[in-house]
């Protein structure tokens, strides 16, 4: 031993490590994967000063009034004529409808004017309980009575008296009908009276 703490082995205890053959060098591109610096990434730093307090938002517009709504004004449809004449009678609806009776009218959900009076005017009437028929009855003025006849319609028509008498009429026969009656299409009611001398 040469140093005390320091252990030679004999010569040819440990074997001569093999020669390495030579590498061939590489053909193929590097594929080798380097790992890049990280980018540092620029940092946000807050407004150290006093904020600006934002602007008030502007009052909204004040809604509808709570009230009710008043009522629309009544729908008034003309039957026209060359010569009208004050104080007409005239049809009267429970929603606003107003038919002058300045000719002959056909009343119906979707009415169809009657062949036999080629100049009667169609007005059409809102039934949401559809007991009005498409074309149900038709309505004249003839020598300053007043007839309603009924054109076979699925419900029928009736007409009630001032005086409280309830009539059913016959399909398709005219039945004179007094100021102040109440003519029920089917469940649909229509008031007969007399318009104001300044309305027409």
């Amino acid at each position: 031993m040469a140093e005390p703490d320091f252990i030679v082995p004999p010569p040819g205890l440990i074997p001569a490590a093999p020669e390495q053959p030579a590498r061939p060098e590489r053909t193929d591109p590097d594929r080798t994967v380097r790992a890049v610096p990280a980018r540092v990434l620029p940092t946000f730093a807050p407004p150290t000063g006093p904020v600006a307090p934002r602007a008030p938002l502007p009052p909204l517009p004040p809604g509808p009034p709570s009230a009710a709504v008043p009522a629309a004004p009544p729908v008034r449809v003309d039957a026209p004529t060359p010569t009208p004449q004050p104080g007409a009678w005239r049809l009267r609806t429970a929603d606003g409808l107003e038919v002058l009776l300045l000719r002959p009218v056909v009343l119906g959900r979707d009415p169809v004017a009657d062949a036999g009076r080629p100049g009667a005017a169609t007005i059409r009437l809102v039934d949401p309980a559809r007991s009005v028929s498409k074309t149900h009855a038709l309505v004249e003025v003839v020598d300053e009575r007043v007839t309603v006849t009924d054109l076979h319609s699925t419900n029928g028509s009736r007409v009630l008296t001032p005086a409280g008498d309830e009539v059913e009429l016959d399909p398709g026969l005219a039945f004179g009908v007094v100021g102040g009656s109440t003519i029920l299409l089917g469940e649909f009611a229509v008031t007969l009276d007399r318009a104001p001398l300044n309305s027409v």
